[in-house]
């Protein structure tokens, strides 16, 4: 399989893919400026950072439509988000580590927002993010919105420093059995530790705040993998071989198992996930080339411990299955290799370079299928004379212990 032909036939299964993957919308409803209701179902993609628009439908089959800020008042999915526009301060200075400013007081300047509202309750919390840029507000009962005060800036010797106002806040406004002034100190400027607080805060006034959105949790995963690798190489045997350069070995195929462990990330619909993972890899094929016009034999063996690490992008089709694609670092743990025939190359001149993975994989419940493209790596180390290009193709069959 040649290089190139390989890389187009994967860019298109990726595309192809990306084309085929569902997209779920959700039942819920928006708000409108001019007060309209209008209850339809809304695409939920489980954002990171403040949406600019939204995409709904007013029945599941029906047509997709958007939804843009300046037209919007609330939006809302049941047990999954409430988005709700105010104009309220917010400081715009950049947050670069090299533009930071000298003065510790944020620039607040009244815009308006879509803040998503985290918590309702004695308080409501609600947040905003963008990129490098968050920021928190509270509302009492029957009060405004307040900014939770917090800033980064520097100073002559570009030290990086943290106005954390935001504490003395919780402190001063927030008096309840059990909110003590060491308790605050360990609240940081993040979401997970100001919903905490807030919830604390309505029990300890005896009500029950209401969290929109479910708490999100990362998963562990364990999964056992057996296939087949089909390899190739090309090896330039440079000067050791009298000029003889470009010796393919045959292509072949071998076993291949292993394991895996994943992390799927509790954000964007699960949709995304880190792995690492042990395989055995092992290659053994024979060439041939003309040395002053003499016909020569060269066989190469390999055979190592592949540790992939990389990332996964799952496209959910229904509950049970889903498309994946994936990319990888993959460093070989060297178990033997040689090269031998007319010319040899001794285990000592295999080094442990690094290689590139991509994958193009189908999981049904427990059970997957992955195809993965490794392009030529050099196996020799990087001070020999030589130089030995491993291709690989495999197909895998996973289950999912964990």
């Amino acid at each position: 399989m040649k290089n190139y032909t390989s890389v187009l036939l994967l860019f298109f299964l990726m595309t192809s893919a990306s084309l085929l993957a569902q997209i779920n919308f959700e039942k819920g409803y928006f708000i409108t400026e001019n007060g309209q209701k209008t209850e339809c179902y809304i695409k939920n993609e489980d954002w990171i950072n403040t949406p600019s628009k939204f995409e709904y439908k007013l029945t599941q089959n029906g047509e997709t439509k958007i939804l843009r800020i300046p037209n919007l008042k609330t939006v809302v999915i049941e047990n999954a988000f409430k988005f709700e526009k105010h104009t309220v301060p917010f400081d715009n200075s950049d947050r670069d580590v090299s533009n930071l400013k000298f003065d510790r007081t944020p620039d607040y300047e009244d815009t308006t927002l879509l803040l998503n509202v985290l918590l309702e309750g004695k308080v409501d919390l609600y947040a905003y993010r963008d990129q490098d840029k968050k920021a928190f507000y509270f509302k009492k009962e029957n009060g405004t919105l307040e900014p939770l005060i917090y800033n980064v800036y520097t100073n002559e010797n570009r030290d990086i420093l943290y106005n954390k106002r935001y504490q003395q806040q919780l402190l001063t406004e927030f008096p309840c059995t059990g909110i003590t002034e060491r308790k605050v100190i360990r609240v940081d400027y993040k979401k997970g530790d100001l919903l905490s607080f807030f919830k604390d805060y309505s029990e300890c006034k005896g009500e029950t705040a209401v969290q929109f959105s479910k708490p999100k949790k990362g998963t562990f995963h364990i999964k056992v993998f057996a296939g087949a690798y089909n390899t190739s190489a090309t090896t330039d045997l440079g000067i050791s071989a009298f000029f003889a350069k470009g010796v393919d070995t045959e292509a072949t195929w071998s076993p291949t198992f292993g394991a895996e462990f994943e992390y799927i990330f509790p954000f964007n619909k699960n949709k995304w996930s880190a792995f690492i993972a042990a395989n055995y890899s092992s290659y053994e094929g024979e060439g041939e080339f003309l040395d002053l016009s003499v016909r020569r034999n060269f066989k190469l063996e390999y055979s190592a411990i592949q540790i992939p690490i990389g990332a996964r992008h799952y496209m959910f089709l229904n509950d049970t299955s889903k498309l994946f694609l994936s990319g990888a670092v993959v460093f070989d743990i060297l178990l033997d290799a040689k090269g031998s025939g007319n010319v040899t190359i001794e285990k000592d001149d295999f080094g442990a370079n690094a290689g590139l993975a991509l994958g193009l994989g189908y999981s049904y419940d427990k059970y997957s299928i992955e195809a993965r493209y490794l392009p030529g790596r050099n196996l020799l180390d990087n001070g020999s004379l030589s130089r030995s290009e491993l291709k690989q193709f495999s197909i895998t069959i996973g289950y999912t212990i964990f």
